[in-house]
């Protein structure tokens, strides 16, 4: 893999980003006259028989992506490989494999988050690979520290290794565009950072403050991290003795908000509900009382809990039982499309049986 040098931000870049301030929260989620029901929908596995299809590549699936047509693709942490799936109008699920490749290799292996960047800004994220360039349609962090991206001009059945990080363990991943142009954030799990990298692939040297907590508690460190309007959200977790894996327990994380250009907003959330959380996301309109509310996947017991803009908790997501849904080793979120599961629905990706196996799926309100 090619290691990249770290570069120093521009003047002009670095000046900008010092001189930002703090940017508004958007409204907080109105309130609702019910709840509402959720169900779990299974589409995917490499276990037979636990959902609609059987894929041996979906093994601890991670991090989705997608574009506004694309089919969804899922970072298989355990095949050191993406896969992806559609959901044809005639409904199922349908495996898309590119150029005949039912899987695209992940250099270095252990994917974790990934990000769509559209391929339209064809001046960024250039990949270039024997003599071939193109802009990455997907990018991909790995716990190698490195990151890689993929263009079909490029490798079909491959991503190319475009960056690495300092003895970086890379859980999460995020596309970050403010006014100073577009970036990468990478969550370093192991040295307790956030990375940020340019539209070149270059990773930057910030300022200390730069996505850092001055509370946060000895330990814990970031796990993910999503841009998510003018704000960029980080989980955090607590490190085991390597700072290589989490440690799950009740009580055991955080939630902070920093502004787009990098400055600690606002503790949003604390304890309380979060398990180890790793995905961040939007609920859809169609989530009742949860709707526009960000929501946070706990890895650590598999709930999905639904918080309001400004950080006041409003409970876990709930099947038709009343119980709270709870999904094994529970990592990506990700709202659907009109192109590709619906968007009254969110994907879902979970590493079932301590990520030895994997689970794609949906959930959205129950009918009737």
């Amino acid at each position: 893999m090619v290691r990249q040098p770290s570069k120093r931000l521009t003047a002009g870049v670095a000046a900008g980003l010092l001189a930002a301030t703090g940017v508004l929260l958007g409204p907080s989620a109105s309130a609702h006259e019910h709840d509402t029901a959720f169900t779990q929908t299974n589409l995917v596995s490499d276990i037979p028989g636990m959902a609609a299809l059987t894929d041996p590549a979906l093994v601890n699936p991670w991090g989705l992506a997608h574009g506004p047509a694309t089919p969804v693709w899922a970072s298989d942490n355990g095949a050191d490989a993406t896969t992806l799936y559609a959901t044809p109008a005639g409904g199922g699920v349908a495996k898309v494999s590119p150029g005949g490749h039912t899987t695209i290799a992940i250099p270095g292996g252990a994917p974790t988050g990934q990000a769509f960047h559209d391929p339209a800004d064809a001046g960024d994220f250039v990949v270039t690979e024997n003599g071939k360039s193109g802009p990455a349609f997907f990018i991909f962090a790995s716990e190698n520290g490195g990151i890689s991206a993929w263009n079909p001009q490029v490798d079909t059945g491959s991503a190319i290794a475009v960056g690495q990080g300092d003895d970086a363990v890379y859980k999460g991943l995020t596309l970050w565009q403010n006014p100073l142009g577009s970036f990468l954030l990478a969550a370093d799990f192991h040295n307790a950072r956030i990375d940020v990298f340019d539209s070149q692939f270059r990773r930057l040297t910030l300022p200390p403050t730069f996505f850092q907590d001055p509370n946060l508690p000895a330990g814990y460190a970031p796990f993910n991290v999503a841009a998510i309007g003018d704000a960029v959200y980080v989980s955090y977790a607590k490190q085991d003795a390597d700072k290589h894996d989490e440690v799950d327990g009740p009580g055991l994380g955080f939630v902070d908000v920093y502004t787009d250009f990098g400055q600690h907003r606002t503790r949003f959330a604390s304890h309380g509900p979060l398990n180890a959380p790793w995905a961040i996301t939007v609920a859809p309109s169609s989530f009742g009382r949860f709707a526009g509310d960000i929501l946070v996947g706990d890895f650590g017991d598999g709930r999905i809990n639904a918080f309001d803009r400004r950080g006041h908790f409003e409970g876990p997501l709930r099947g038709a039982d009343g119980k709270p849904l709870a999904i094994d080793g529970l990592w990506g979120l990700l709202p659907g499309t009109a192109a590709n599961g619906g968007t009254d629905s969110i994907w879902f990706a979970a590493g079932l049986n301590h990520e030895a196996d994997g689970l794609l799926g949906l959930i959205g309100p129950a009918k009737g």
